[in-house]
């Protein structure tokens, strides 16, 4: 069975090649994940805790039992239950059997403060099943990356852990992703943000403009990024090789603002990807905030260090 790295939300772990992404919510905070396959599925949630009113994780599993009793509307008999390790951590797993085969593992992640419970559910167990949970688990990363994993849909990307995930909309023919990094003192606010999407079906949705980056932007997209970014101006525009597809690179500046002044900073990079037949858009920036006279400067050198490090880390099929 091959498999495939997948990220979200600051974890990193191996799921078998055919699960198909079906559901996600929350925050890094708070938050679930939920991955599908022809004859199993796996999910997993996290929730933050406070260390000094931790519970027992074995009471976290009992109330995790009774919680899937009263919303099944029947009694489980847990056959087993038992300590284990995962990630550096100790963990407690139950196995049951519900109106399917399950496996639950909990645990504590103290480095960033989640109380984590992974569950997977299969038709029956196996000898393949106990492998695709001991691949998963073993591969299983909830803390300590130097950047963070972003695959979901047939696309990844890295991205500095310090920007979190604020915005998305998945759906059949289009997908966005925000990602956004703050930091805020007396006098100043800086922020930077990562706004990565794709359109699918591209040569049939966009017909010829598919390939002329330059007139679907104009048809077919300025103007929603428009409404994100209602000051985004572009002064130039080139044409480059970006993971080894043709891309049209886009590079703007912009000053808002009267008392308080905001200064802007913008990179457009679209293209088209032949072997997942979508145009892919990545628009990348960097705002200062401050109020008059104080100067906005940008580190130009800085941003543009950032937007090819965030653009080398992109596999887009």
């Amino acid at each position: 069975m091959k498999y495939k790295e997948f990220g979200w939300n600051d974890f990193v772990l191996e799921v078998p090649k055919d699960m198909r992404f079906a559901s996600e919510g929350g925050s890094i905070k708070s938050g679930y994940m939920r991955l599908e396959a022809e004859d199993f599925s796996f999910e997993f949630k996290w929730e933050p805790f406070q260390t000094k009113k931790t519970k027992p994780i074995s009471e976290v599993a009992d109330g995790f039992i009774r919680e899937l009793e009263k919303n099944q509307k029947l009694k489980i008999s847990v056959r087993k239950k038992g300590s284990t390790h995962l990630f550096q951590h100790k963990a407690l797993f139950i196995n049951f059997k519900s109106t399917i085969e399950e496996r639950v593992f909990l645990w504590y992640c103290e480095e960033s403060n989640r109380i984590i419970i992974s569950r997977f559910a299969f038709k029956s167990i196996d000898n393949t099943s106990q492998r695709i949970i001991k691949r998963v688990l073993s591969s299983f990363k909830c803390h300590g990356q130097d950047a963070a994993l972003w695959s979901v849909l047939g696309f990844s990307f890295k991205a500095p852990t310090s920007f979190q995930l604020t915005d998305r909309k998945m759906t059949v023919g289009r997908a966005y992703f925000l990602l956004l990094e703050q930091k805020a003192t007396p006098f100043a606010e800086r922020r930077r943000e990562i706004l990565f999407e794709y359109f699918s079906m591209a040569n049939i949705t966009f017909e010829e403009d598919y390939m002329n980056f330059d007139k679907w932007m104009e048809k077919h997209y300025f103007k929603d990024l428009k409404k994100r970014y209602r000051k985004i101006k572009f002064q130039s525009s080139t044409s480059e090789k970006v993971i080894g597809h043709k891309a049209l690179v886009k590079e703007g500046f912009s000053i808002s603002g009267f008392t308080t002044r905001k200064s802007s900073l913008y990179n457009n990079i679209v293209w088209y990807c032949p072997d997942s037949n979508r145009i892919y858009s990545i628009t990348i920036s960097t705002h200062v905030t401050r109020p008059l006279p104080l100067k906005r400067e940008i580190d130009r050198e800085d941003f543009k260090k950032f937007v090819q490090e965030t653009l080398s880390s992109v596999e887009c099929h």
